[in-house]
């Protein structure tokens, strides 16, 4: 009859450790929060071996010391943001040795340090207190104080205890992972970012001295000197307007300028700053303008946008080819194409080609202005899209890549 009655005792225990394991194991699943989980881990803790009061205290390297970040019951408030020396008391005991410390009488024990109690109030009768360790390396200690019902806490709530605290363990450092993998990619986006600026700095900043340089000899016609002069100031607000997207980007804000722009002339202007460079990359630029209207738009942005369109074209046509320009309005929307006679763009990139730091086969950009460009186009109400054919798909046509930019058109402005 004993044996039937042990056995079943045994048997109920073993259902509460392994409720209590399934419970933690919810909350680390569950909960991507270290504080909240290890809070919860805690509390779990401390009502499956019935404890009156329950702690987690973490090792700071930087300092060598224990710090008591969480703490439940009654002078848990107290308790909580304590710093303990490694050594000092149970705590820093069970954290030098890496040992579990289970104490029946605390006044018989000299590792107790009854500071604490003498502070808050609280009395400390029995504990139970458990190494939080990943591989060796301490981490915390997790400590339940006082059984309830003046029992004392027993080798189950120990094994018990052992395993809570290895499940802490895991989750610390898988939390541990993660941070270590977001500030990496925090890094690396940074790292991309930087480069990106200082790559797209570089193509006006690398005019604008060259032109300086020009404006330096005094032998130069004096109507060459103002051509030069306009060059200047025309890549100095290029420099200025790339340097308030890139602003307004990162703080997630898109701040328009909206006129009536004359279509055909502000076109004029954009070809006109680009007429060289294509030539002399072997380029031949072409232009059919079907609507040359009056649209209302942010004219400097929308420059910005085609400009960046037309980079990505030539750096798709290394060996030379054909540039088109074109415009046309149906239904209201204006559609200006820009068109690449290049190798087109491959399919993996193609889901990503409006994603920030995409750069496959670039030369003048690290990525960003794809991104920024599409914000651009959607503030306005409009749509950036693109088809693209590369020399596998072409079926009898030539590869190469359209970019359409789509904006409405006001009625009273048609």
């Amino acid at each position: 009859m004993e044996n039937n009655v042990g056995k079943g005792e045994n048997e109920t225990l073993l259902d509460g450790q392994l409720q209590t394991f399934y419970q933690v194991n919810r909350f680390i699943s569950s909960i991507r929060n270290i504080d909240e989980l290890l809070g919860l881990i805690m509390q779990e803790s401390e009502s499956a071996v019935s404890a009156e009061a329950s702690c987690i205290a973490l090792y700071h390297p930087e300092d060598t010391k224990l710090h008591i970040e969480f703490a439940n019951g009654e002078a848990g408030q107290d308790v909580q943001s304590l710093t303990l020396d490694l050594g000092q008391g149970v705590l820093g005991s069970v954290a030098v040795s890496g040992n579990t410390l289970r104490i029946d009488d605390v006044d018989l024990d000299p590792r107790f340090d009854s500071s604490v109690d003498r502070t808050t109030g609280f009395v400390t009768k029995s504990l139970l207190a458990v190494p939080i360790q990943w591989q060796g390396k301490l981490l915390g200690v997790l400590e339940v104080v006082n059984k309830r019902g003046g029992s004392r806490f027993s080798e189950n709530d120990e094994r018990l205890l052992e395993l809570v605290a290895n499940q802490a363990a895991i989750a610390m450092e898988n939390s541990r992972l993660v941070d270590q993998m977001v500030i990496s990619e925090q890094l690396s986006a940074i790292g991309k970012m930087a480069a990106s600026i200082v790559h797209d700095f570089k193509g006006p900043l690398a005019i604008i001295r060259g032109f300086v340089e020009i404006l330096a000899d005094s032998n130069i016609s004096a109507e060459k000197r103002t051509r030069f002069s306009n060059m200047v100031l025309d890549n100095v607000d290029r420099f200025l307007e790339m340097s308030q997207e890139l602003l307004d980007y990162s703080r997630g804000s898109l701040n328009l300028n909206r006129k009536p722009v004359r279509l055909g002339v502000w076109l004029g202007k954009v070809t006109d700053f680009v007429e060289e460079s294509v030539g002399a990359a072997n380029i031949r630029l072409h232009t059919e303008f079907n609507f040359i209207g009056l649209i209302e738009m942010d004219e400097a942005r929308v420059r910005r946008v085609v400009q960046n369109l037309i980079g990505n074209a030539m750096d798709a046509m290394s060996d030379g080819g054909d540039l088109t320009i074109a415009t046309d309005l149906k239904d209201g929307t204006c559609r200006l194409s820009v068109t690449d006679t290049g190798i087109g763009i491959p399919h993996s990139l193609r889901p990503k080609v409006f994603e920030p730091f995409v750069t496959e086969g670039k030369e003048h950009g690290n990525g960003l202005g794809l991104a920024i460009a599409k914000e651009i186009v959607e503030g306005h109400g409009g749509n950036l899209s693109f088809e693209t054919r590369t020399a596998d798909e072409t079926e009898g046509l030539k590869p190469g890549t359209t970019f359409i930019i789509e904006l409405p058109v006001k009625a009273a402005l048609v």
